[in-house]
């Protein structure tokens, strides 16, 4: 590969990774927004599939009631 390919390259590769840069609060709150939905789905979801599968947990944590 020649010098130019190489810095050409670079600038399309620096220029897009500016583009898709999002800040640290927007990357934190899309984690937890993800962590919810799992944790709510896992925890309190009453789809057969879901809760048969977690019963256990739900047992042992002794927090939430599902009978």
């Amino acid at each position: 590969m020649n010098k130019d390919h190489l810095t050409t390259q670079a600038k399309r590769h620096a220029k897009l990774t500016l583009t898709l840069n999002i800040s640290a609060l927007s990357k934190a709150v899309i984690l937890l927004a993800i962590v919810g939905i799992v944790l709510y789905t896992v925890l309190f979801s009453t789809y057969p599939a879901v809760h048969d599968f977690f019963h256990e947990l739900r047992h042992s944590l002794m927090m939430i009631p599902c009978h």
